[in-house]
């Protein structure tokens, strides 16, 4: 058994945790990583060897999900961002390190929370909704004008590269940009998988060179890749089934409960 688990008990609570945020985030395409940080931080005593193995079994599921739905994409929206989050990627892996981040872990969880909460807000008092073959694919320029998603890429990509870095979870800041362009679920979810393979390759490279990826955290994640694909098959069926309003009330609820789990867990 990989060192990452000290005994079967350990492995399987770890796997449950994998097959729920896998499930996660093959329907909303992000999850995988804060949930199970979050989770795995209160079962295992050391972060490095997790953010590794949970980055090993993440970078084969984008590939995998977005197999079937990159047509689906935005990716031009995506293009800004690369610059700033290839330096954030470095900054956070330098951070991971060093190895005190518990507070801001802490720090992410409220600003998750507090995001899903405005966006749930933001939900409700708007009327309507737009429909799934509608003009909400299309439409982002009138939320998002070019100037100023410009100039918002740069910091969204610095701290969404930092945070993948430090904990594989470099999702909210971009889930947030992504929002403004009010996409449907489809695209909303192709696009963010773009967006996290281009960061998992980047990743790769980083870990690589900094000796937290090795031969142990890669049998890890073999040994928990049953797990995975059972919750990436099932989140896949549950993409499909879900509404759009069912779909923007689920990505606010997860940011609620990702934030409180991330604040929960940030000390252990």
């Amino acid at each position: 058994m990989p060192e990452l688990f000290p005994d079967m008990t350990t492995f399987v609570l770890c796997a449950l945790v994998v097959a729920g945020a896998q499930l996660i985030y093959a329907t909303a395409g992000f999850g995988a990583g804060m949930f199970s940080i979050a989770l795995l931080a209160m079962i295992l005593p050391d972060l490095g060897p997790a953010v590794a193995t949970l980055y090993v079994l993440t970078f084969l599921t984008e590939a995998w999900v977005l197999l079937h739905a990159w047509r689906q994409a935005k990716a031009r929206l995506l293009l800004g961002l690369l610059p700033t989050t290839v330096l954030g990627m470095w900054l956070g892996t330098e951070l991971l390190l060093l190895g005190n981040v518990a507070w801001l872990k802490r720090v992410l969880g409220v600003v998750v929370a507090t995001a899903g909460a405005w966006f749930m807000y933001d939900q409700h008092r708007r009327p309507g909704e737009p429909g799934p073959s509608g003009p909400a694919v299309d439409d982002a320029k009138t939320r998002l004008r070019p100037g100023r998603k410009t100039w918002l890429s740069l910091p969204v990509g610095l701290v969404s590269g930092t945070l993948a870095g430090l904990f594989g979870t470099g999702g909210p800041p971009v889930i947030i940009l992504l929002k403004g362009y009010r996409l449907d679920k489809g695209a909303f979810r192709a696009t963010l998988l773009w967006f996290f393979l281009l960061m998992s390759v980047l990743r790769g490279g980083t870990y690589l060179r900094a000796g937290i990826l090795r031969a142990d955290e890669i049998t890890a994640a073999v040994w928990l890749l049953p797990a995975s694909v059972l919750g990436t098959i099932l989140g896949m069926v549950a993409h499909r089934r879900l509404s759009e309003r069912q779909f923007a009330a689920a990505v606010s609820v997860l940011l609620l409960i990702l934030g409180a789990l991330l604040v929960a867990g940030g000390g252990r």
